[in-house]
């Protein structure tokens, strides 16, 4: 083993688009000798591997690890074993390595994954984690709208938590973000119906990708596209609360 083990960056590559990446992770990702780019196990290619091909050059290795979309757990930490010592793999040769994550490092994000993974196997590697423009904060630009003003509170949340649990945060928080709403569409329409809140909900799918759908409020919205890369904002109906 060399002196010197690897580095790895955890890189947030944001919502989609080449151009909503940060100056540093144009920078680390440049420097990377080695670069992994997850992708989901139902054959389709890496949308983060598309996202940065105008910052990769042909000195660069890139290798795709698969992300398992699988809530077994015990299967999911298996195949994240197996991942991480192929980064191990990489970073125990002295080689720097970036892996790339859809939005930010920190929300939602299979880096974690990675992390839990690598920690298991070697506790003391050297990790910097660099954060991207999530889905959310790019879907409000585009609609022109801000998550939250004032006093208003804003709470992030899975839309497959259950109805109740949606209905007590939509009760309770006047901006709400709910991602992963794709495998429940049907049921937080019904909800938002059901609260009155059809008109506050914006709905954007593919938000800086190919295919783009943006509906700026629900209200005769009619079928919805139901993709993987979609969320809804409900934002608070008065004025802003306070400052």
């Amino acid at each position: 083993m060399p002196a010197r083990r690897g580095r790895l960056y955890g890189i947030g590559a944001g919502p989609g688009s080449a151009d909503l990446l940060t100056l540093r992770a144009v920078r680390l990702l440049g420097e990377a000798p080695v670069v992994f780019v997850p992708r989901g196990d139902t054959g389709d290619g890496s949308i983060a591997l598309s996202i940065i091909r105008p910052f990769i050059s042909g000195g660069q290795e890139v290798r795709e690890l698969t992300a398992p979309m699988t809530r077994d757990r015990q299967a999911r930490s298996r195949a994240w074993d197996e991942a991480a010592a192929q980064v191990l793999t990489v970073l125990d040769s002295g080689r720097d390595a970036a892996f790339l994550t859809l939005g930010d490092s920190t929300l939602y994000s299979t880096f974690f994954y990675l992390l839990e993974a690598l920690h298991r196997q070697q506790p003391d590697i050297e990790v910097e984690t660099v954060p991207g423009i999530t889905s959310f904060s790019a879907a409000a630009s585009l609609l022109g709208r801000a998550l939250t003003m004032g006093q208003e509170g804003l709470a992030v949340v899975p839309a497959t938590r259950g109805v109740d649990y949606l209905r007590q945060v939509l009760s309770t928080f006047e901006n709400v973000v709910l991602l992963k709403v794709a495998p429940v569409l049907a049921e937080v329409q019904a909800l938002l119906a059901e609260l009155g809140r059809l008109d506050d909900a914006a709905y954007v799918c593919r938000c800086g990708m190919d295919g783009q759908v943006i509906k700026d409020s629900l209200v005769g919205a009619g079928e919805l596209p139901g993709d993987y890369y979609s969320l809804i904002l409900v934002r608070h109906g008065g004025c802003s609360t306070g400052s």
